[in-house]
């Protein structure tokens, strides 16, 4: 099953390199990890995404992360285990494909028709009209 369309998130991570650096928090996964390794787990902790990488269906757009530029520890994180700030420029399409790539690995890891029905299901895209009534 193919979890991403590459062309858009090959699209998408140029844009992001182009908006770096960024303020993003971690996510439920994230927290996670950070939890398993023995470190403070802070979900209102601003991290900066400081590089991006597609690296294709296995792990999606990818981001390194530093919680300070003191600190020498590094994070590389899926996009999809970050919470975007809302008020970046390219949080809209941030969410969405963070969500079809969610919804996605969900099906794959699920199986059984319901995987094979929605794989083969068009997304629709909303086209950003310019104002009310146009």
């Amino acid at each position: 099953m193919k979890i991403d369309d590459r062309s858009q998130a090959i699209a998408l991570t140029e844009k992001l390199k182009a908006s770096l650096p960024m303020k993003v928090r971690p996510g439920k996964q994230f927290l996670l990890m950070l939890k398993q390794q023995g470190e403070i787990a802070n979900p209102d902790k601003e991290y900066e995404v400081t590089s991006v990488l597609y690296t294709g269906d296995e792990g999606g757009i990818s981001c390194a992360l530093t919680s300070d530029p003191t600190d020498k520890t590094a994070y590389c994180v899926s996009i999809t285990h970050l919470e975007i700030d809302s008020n970046h420029p390219l949080a809209a399409e941030l969410k969405e494909y963070q969500r079809q790539r969610t919804r996605k690995l969900f099906l794959q890891d699920k199986g059984g028709f319901a995987k094979e029905f929605l794989a083969n299901q068009s997304v629709k895209t909303k086209k950003r009209s310019s104002g009310f009534g146009k």
